[in-house]
This record gives C-alpha cells, sequence and structure tokens, in this order.
C-alpha cells in the first residue's frame, strides 16, 4: 500500500512496519481483544508482581499491534513477516516497545495527564497572597 493510497483514520497513530503502513487504535474493543489473547491485562505486560517495570516479549509485542492495527487486510502471519523485515531494516524489539509505549500513552491508557489547577479545581491550601500595603 503506498502512501498516496492511505487515508488515515481520526484517532489514529500510523507506524510503517516492515513495508506495512499500519493505522494503529487502542479502544474499548481492542483492549478487550487484546487481554483475551495475552489471558494478562496490558499492563500486566509492562509490570512484574512486585510493581518492577518489564520489557514484554516480542509475540505478546505483536499481538498488541495486532490487535490495535486499524488496516484492512493485514493477517497475523502479515504482521510476523513485516517484524522479520523491521528488523532487517536495522530495528529492534526495544523500538517496537518505544512504537507501541506511545501509541498507549496517546490514547489515554495509562490515564489523562492534568495540570495542577485541573487537578486542584483551582483549589489551592496556599495561603492568598499577601498585599504589600496590608498592616498585618
Amino acid at each position: 500500500m503506498t502512501k498516496a493510497t492511505i487515508v488515515k483514520m481520526p484517532n489514529t497513530k500510523q507506524f510503517e512496519f516492515g513495508g506495512l503502513n499500519l493505522q494503529l487504535r487502542l479502544d474499548g474493543n481492542s483492549i478487550l481483544s487484546i487481554e483475551k489473547r495475552l489471558d494478562e491485562s496490558i499492563v500486566g505486560l509492562f509490570l512484574k508482581g512486585q510493581g518492577e517495570a518489564k520489557i514484554p516479549a516480542t509475540n505478546k509485542l505483536l499481538i498488541v499491534l495486532q490487535g490495535t492495527n486499524q488496516t484492512s487486510n493485514v493477517s497475523e502471519s502479515d504482521i510476523v513477516a513485516a517484524f522479520g523485515r523491521y528488523v532487517d531494516e536495522g530495528h529492534s524489539t526495544l523500538d517496537l516497545f518505544a512504537t507501541i509505549n506511545e501509541l498507549l500513552e496517546e490514547s489515554g491508557f495509562f490515564g489523562n495527564k492534568k495540570t495542577e489547577k485541573e487537578a486542584t479545581n483551582g483549589v489551592s491550601l496556599d495561603s492568598e497572597p499577601v498585599e504589600e500595603d496590608s498592616i498585618l
């Protein structure tokens, strides 16, 4: 598929992966599908039992990639073959991990970052600023 024929779907992340142009989107259905195939939560991919960070196995990363892919007619065997080409192009599994991590962050999977004002709704425990002319 050439870039000229790709129509970008809303709320998707474009990813060139071993000759495939994928459009990735993480939504509720894809989360359920991925977790069913993995037999664990997506968060469980990144954390050990004691809360330590871990890097998931490559086959699990490819399951997440396939589960979030919105491009039609891309089979699991296409993803596996593309992974071989991706590595041959000089990429590593850490590059794939970083892309999936970005997708999860952009999708709000880890929660939305709030500014301090949003988090406190504008309320502060700090004392009110004192005017310079104040007697007290």
